[in-house]
């Protein structure tokens, strides 16, 4: 059940090819946007950012391993890296397929910087600020699936290497299996993982 997030976010960090001095920024806390942190923290990283727009997920973020994690609702989130990593990120990891988190990506990445378009948009066609894309030379990569990373994601959770329990936020008998559909798909009660237990 968590083994399908984790190795997706581990796949995305792999492809990123970070370096153990890289910073990266997660944008869309949910479970692939925490896995993606966790992979991280499992790789070594320790100038992790996170951001979301519900509360329990940005909680959720810093169990993760994230050193920051706030709400672009509440603060200007761009700013607020910049003033921590003045240099920008190595890497953002666009986690949530919106316009609005691919502009911030690309406003929070240094030159040279990696775009991993995690997060799956619900429409057709993204845009980019291409004058600054082209300007700091950065590498946009698309992440779909897990290639290869789902018994590493496995390995992970049987040596205790990771741990995301704290992903199954709801439990759900058989007989309310459209509830917990439904509660998902409203992203209500600060779910993050919604268990049908069989």
């Amino acid at each position: 059940m968590l083994s399908e997030p984790l190795s997706i976010g581990y796949y995305a960090l792999k492809q990123s090819q970070p370096r153990p001095d890289s910073s990266i920024a997660v944008l869309g806390s949910g479970p692939i946007g925490l896995s993606s942190i966790a992979s991280a923290k499992y790789l070594g990283l320790t100038e992790i950012y996170a951001t979301d727009k519900i509360q329990s997920r940005l909680a959720a973020a810093l169990k993760a391993g994230a050193i920051y994690a706030s709400s672009p609702e509440n603060r200007d989130i761009v700013s607020d890296i910049l003033k921590l990593q003045p240099a920008g990120m190595d890497a953002v990891f666009e986690c949530a397929g919106q316009q609005e988190t691919v502009d911030q990506a690309i406003e929070l990445l240094k030159p040279g910087g990696k775009l991993m378009l995690v997060g799956i948009p619900e429409f057709d066609r993204l845009s980019f600020a291409i004058d600054k894309a082209r300007r700091k030379e950065l590498t946009i990569i698309n992440i779909r699936r897990q290639n290869h990373c789902v018994k590493p994601a496995i390995d992970m959770f049987a040596s205790k290497a990771i741990n995301l329990d704290f992903m199954l936020t709801h439990h759900f008998p058989i007989e309310k299996t459209q509830e917990a559909f439904e509660l998902v798909a409203a992203y209500a009660d600060g779910v993050i993982k919604a268990i049908i237990d069989m």
